[in-house]
C-alpha cells in the first residue's frame, strides 16, 4: 500500500497567471505571490510574511521591487494596513490580500490535525476492543452461548462503540426524512440558487434532496433566513471569482461568513480608482448591487 501523502496544500485559482492584476505585477511578482501563499501555509502565519525573508522566498533578480508590485495592484498590503477584511502584521511585514478567505487558517489546522489524531486514536480502540473480544469469545465459547441465550430478548449496544461516540452521533443534526412535507422557504432558495447558476453559463442543476438537506441547514441550524441566502447568492453571483465557487448549497453554508464580511468591507471602505483591490473584485458596485449588500450584511 502506498504511504499517504502528509504534504499540505494552497488553493489557486486555475485562471491566476492569466488575472489582470498578476500581469501588471510581471511574471517574477506572480512567482513570489505563489512562494508567498507557500510559506504563509507551510508556516501558519495567516497571510504574514516577514519582509526579511522576501529574497530568500524567489530567486527572482529584484525580490523587493516584486514585493512592491504585488502592494502595488492589491495583492499583498503593507504589514501595518486599513483593509478591514484582512489581519494586520508589523510594521516589517507584508500580509498577502484575503488569505484567510481562501487558505486555511492556522487555528482551522490544529482543529483538524486534533480531530484526526482522536479518529485514530478511536480506531486503535477499536480494534484492540475487537481483537480482546475474539479472543474472548474463542476461548469462552460455551459460557458466552448461554449467556447470550439467557439475553435473548434484550437488545444491547454493540461492545466496541464507547460513550464519546454515541453522544458525537446523537448531536448530530438529522437529515430530513423521505416523506417530509416540502418546505416552501427551503424550496425558494433551492430554486433560486438554481436559476442564477443558469444565468451564468452552466446548465441548470437538479434541486436534489442533498440540496435540500443543506439549505434546511442553513435556515434551521445556522439561522440564515431566506432572503439572507438569495441576497448572499445574488451577490457572489455578480463577482467574477465568487460565481465560480458558490454552485451548490453546501459551498454556499461554507462561505456564508466570508461573503457576508466580504459584502460589509465594500459598504465600509471608498473604493479607489484604478487596480482593483483583490484577484476577484469586480468593478465599482451598481446601486443594485449595493441594495443587495446592504441587505445581505
Amino acid at each position: 500500500m502506498a504511504e499517504k501523502d502528509k504534504r499540505t496544500y494552497v488553493k489557486v485559482h486555475d485562471g491566476l497567471p492569466d488575472h489582470p492584476k498578476i500581469i501588471e505585477a510581471g511574471g517574477e511578482a506572480g512567482w513570489l505571490y505563489i512562494c508567498g501563499l507557500a510559506y504563509a501555509s507551510r508556516q501558519l502565519t495567516d497571510g504574514v510574511i516577514p519582509r526579511r525573508l522576501i529574497p530568500r522566498l524567489t530567486d527572482g533578480s529584484k525580490p523587493e521591487a516584486s514585493a512592491s508590485a504585488l502592494v502595488r495592484v492589491g495583492l499583498w498590503h503593507e504589514g501595518e494596513h486599513d483593509c478591514v477584511s484582512c489581519p494586520t502584521g508589523g510594521a516589517d511585514t507584508y500580509v498577502i490580500h484575503d488569505y484567510l478567505a481562501h487558505q486555511r487558517s492556522a487555528a482551522e489546522v490544529a482543529d483538524l490535525s486534533a480531530k484526526r489524531a482522536a479518529a485514530g486514536q478511536r480506531g486503535g480502540r477499536r480494534s484492540g476492543e475487537a481483537r480482546r473480544a475474539a479472543s474472548e469469545g474463542e476461548a469462552n465459547r460455551e459460557a458466552s452461548a448461554s449467556a447470550k441465550a439467557k439475553q435473548a430478548g434484550s437488545k444491547t449496544e454493540p461492545e466496541t462503540e464507547t460513550e464519546t461516540e454515541v453522544k458525537e452521533k446523537n448531536s448530530r443534526t438529522p437529515a430530513e426524512p423521505d416523506d417530509a412535507p416540502i418546505r416552501h422557504d427551503v424550496e425558494r432558495v433551492c430554486k433560486h440558487l438554481a436559476t442564477v447558476i443558469e444565468k451564468g453559463g452552466t446548465k441548470k442543476p437538479p434541486v436534489t434532496k442533498k440540496w435540500r438537506n443543506d439549505i434546511r441547514l442553513l435556515i434551521d441550524k445556522d439561522g440564515i433566513t431566506p432572503e439572507q441566502a438569495i441576497a448572499a447568492i445574488d451577490w457572489a453571483h455578480a463577482s467574477d471569482f465568487w460565481q465560480a465557487h458558490i454552485l451548490s448549497p453546501a459551498k454556499l453554508r461554507q462561505k456564508y461568513d466570508t461573503l457576508r464580511r466580504q459584502a460589509l468591507a465594500e459598504q465600509r471602505k471608498q473604493r479607489p480608482a484604478g487596480p482593483q483591490t483583490a484577484p476577484h473584485d469586480t468593478s465599482a458596485m451598481t446601486e443594485e448591487e449595493k441594495k443587495r449588500a446592504l441587505k445581505f450584511g
